[in-house]
């Protein structure tokens, strides 16, 4: 995704759906973008106003002309939307001829998903998403499935979340946060589902998937990587290249530092369709 971003200029307009706070790094890009969430007032304040843009709106009616999209992203939000098929439909609508739309979302039947759903009662999940069941969703609204990748888990939700969100936290999840188990099962998580990854060739690490579509193949291809290094400590993902400059050994076990938030993880080469 930020591949694409990067790729894009002023003159460009992204859509961010389900933005929440923003689910990228807004001040990074060039681009005009316009995040879109039921829970925004149309007031939330913005480091560029003459770039950033927010409105309060439902997925499933968005409040945008048709074909006026250059990319639009549903970053980690389309497991959140119960209208998901006039949602998916709308999306395309707004799409320009030549746009692009970027979805992630978590592998329903999977076991990061599992536990994240075990432990906050579901936690707004209300879709289970598979490859092909996604694909072909997306596809029925004329839009065409153009490159992939795979997203392994940081199992960064197990870190105890902010006050404001206390409250609604499950009295499962509040009681294992207070007795102080979760946060060291986020590193322990993440470093156990990748070791059993490599030995036996499972999927415990997975999150899930990044899709790219377009309305055809497109002549250009971006660079959309598959980390098997995720950090347990800000959930960034790392091309083995960049770290092993910078790792280091404990007791003959090749440790890094996050090149983002500095936090120590192990280091895992990775199998093959990883970087």
């Amino acid at each position: 995704m930020d591949t694409i971003l990067e790729s894009l200029g002023p003159g460009h307009l992204v859509l961010d759906l389900g933005c929440g706070k923003g689910s990228f790094q807004y001040a990074s890009y060039k681009c005009k973008i316009l995040g879109i969430d039921l829970a925004l007032d149309g007031s939330a304040p913005s480091v560029a106003p003459d770039r950033i843009f927010y409105a309060c709106g439902d997925s499933h009616a968005l409040p945008l002309s048709s074909s006026t999209i250059d990319f639009a992203v549903c970053n980690h939000s389309l497991e959140h939307v119960a209208h998901i098929g006039e949602t998916l439909s709308e999306l395309a609508r707004v799409l320009k001829p030549r746009g692009f739309l970027w979805i992630s979302v978590p592998d329903g039947f999977g076991f990061d998903d599992g536990l994240y759903r075990f432990l906050y009662n579901g936690g707004g999940h209300i879709n289970r998403f598979s490859f092909a069941g996604l694909k072909n969703a997306v596809e029925s609204t004329g839009l065409q499935l153009v490159q992939s990748n795979t997203l392994t888990s940081s199992f960064i939700y197990c870190k105890r979340p902010e006050d404001a969100a206390w409250p609604y936290l499950s009295r499962r999840s509040k009681l294992l946060h207070i007795v102080g188990i979760l946060r060291p099962v986020a590193s322990v998580l993440n470093e156990a589902t990748r070791f059993l990854d490599r030995r036996f060739h499972s999927r415990l690490s997975r999150y899930g998937w990044g899709f790219l579509f377009a309305r055809g193949a497109p002549a250009e291809r971006f660079a959309l990587p598959s980390y098997f290094n995720v950090c347990a400590g800000c959930g960034s993902g790392h091309a083995i290249q960049t770290l092993r400059p910078g790792a280091y050994k404990r007791w003959t076990i090749p440790f890094y530092r996050c090149p983002r938030c500095n936090e120590a993880n192990l280091m895992f080469d990775p199998p093959a369709g990883f970087d």
